[in-house]
């Protein structure tokens, strides 16, 4: 999605990656769970379509999603990376289902060749690279209307000074139709 108001403060370009192995009830993007789904799309192709966007000032950010994007652990850091270097000031966000101590200890589903310890550094060089992050698992039954957060459990983790608090929105709904009928949508579902 090239611009989106739900998933992070301002308009902000949306990457939701493919394959979940979580399993969390009911959750929103189901579709993105299948490791068979979508399709691969180098990391240059990716900071590229970002371009006109930012230039246009069609964004102000970007948010990774999914899916879980700490099961790509290793394309999402160089991406990040990539995108970190080109533009300096755009603000990244990203969801995961994985709490923070999951991640700081490495103890999440990435590439199975990988160390506890070399996961852990890819999450410190993911997180050196974002401004904010909601983490952990989506448990339908402790629902919360905080900003961007569906459960109690989980949390929005401020990792840089780029963003407030008081900046992340209600949660909402978007849906976006285009030109050639593709509708799309995002955000946060209506609380029961």
């Amino acid at each position: 999605m090239e611009s989106s108001q739900v998933n992070g403060p301002g308009r902000r370009a949306v990457i939701w990656v493919q394959g979940c192995s979580l399993g969390c009830g009911r959750c929103w993007n189901e579709l993105t769970h299948s490791t068979t789904g979508g399709h691969s799309v180098d990391i240059q192709v990716l900071v590229d379509c970002l371009e006109q966007p930012w230039l246009t000032d069609a964004i102000s950010g970007l948010t990774i999603s999914g899916g879980e994007p700490l099961e790509q652990a290793t394309e999402v850091a160089a991406f990040l990376e990539a995108v970190r270097r080109r533009w300096p000031s755009l603000s990244i966000g990203l969801f995961s289902g994985y709490a923070e101590r999951e991640l700081a200890r490495g103890k999440f589903r990435a590439d199975s060749l990988l160390s506890s310890g070399q996961r852990a550094a890819l999450w410190q060089r993911i997180r050196a690279s974002i401004d904010f992050a909601v983490l952990g698992r989506y448990n339908r039954l402790k629902p919360t209307d905080q900003p961007l957060v569906t459960s109690r459990n989980q949390q929005l983790l401020l990792l840089s000074n780029r963003h407030r608090a008081s900046e992340f929105s209600a949660q909402s709904v978007e849906i976006t139709i285009g030109a050639e009928g593709l509708t799309q949508i995002t955000g946060f579902p209506v609380l029961p």
